[in-house]
């Protein structure tokens, strides 16, 4: 193969890479249970459920892990990042559709923590599925968006057993 039409084809790759890029799965979460007042860091209970997190995705050789900028959502995310050692890579919770495209360009699983009211739009967005909002009170529930066949997302509520 002449070396032009190599060097072409390689750069043709790695223009049109991110147009194949998809997670596969993308689990979102809510922040765990947290203590009164502004930008909470987590009770004993929520610290508790953020490290159950992790038996919930350790299965996974690695992860993305993303969180919006509050203590809440960090300390949730904390164990995760720990067990997988990798930083977290923070957003606006005010701007779910710039979310919504980084989440795209990522291949393999993601994990987001986020809030009762921006979770399930990030699922919607994510879907194109109507989902219920989540009560303000709710921490054992969450959501796995996952890739079909026809590069579309469907998502699964599901019910930590913690």
């Amino acid at each position: 193969m002449n070396a032009h039409i190599k060097t072409l084809l390689i750069a043709l790759l790695l223009i049109c890479q991110p147009a194949f890029s998809a997670p596969e799965q993308v689990y979102l979460f809510r922040h765990s249970e947290k203590q009164t007042g502004e930008n909470q860091f987590l009770t004993a209970q929520g610290q508790a459920r953020a490290e159950h997190l992790v038996s919930l995705v350790n299965t996974y050789p690695n992860i993305t892990l993303f969180s919006s900028n509050y203590n809440r959502t960090l300390n949730t995310a904390a164990p995760l990042a720990a067990y997988y050692n990798i930083k977290v890579i923070t957003y606006d919770a005010a701007d779910l559709m710039t979310l919504k495209k980084q989440l795209l360009a990522q291949n393999g699983v993601v994990v987001v923590i986020g809030h009762s009211n921006t979770t399930p739009q990030l699922a919607s967005l994510l879907s194109n599925q109507a989902i219920e909002s989540m009560d303000e009170s709710q921490y054992g529930h969450y959501y796995l968006v996952s890739k079909l066949e026809n590069n579309s997302y469907e998502v699964k509520t599901l019910t930590m057993g913690f």
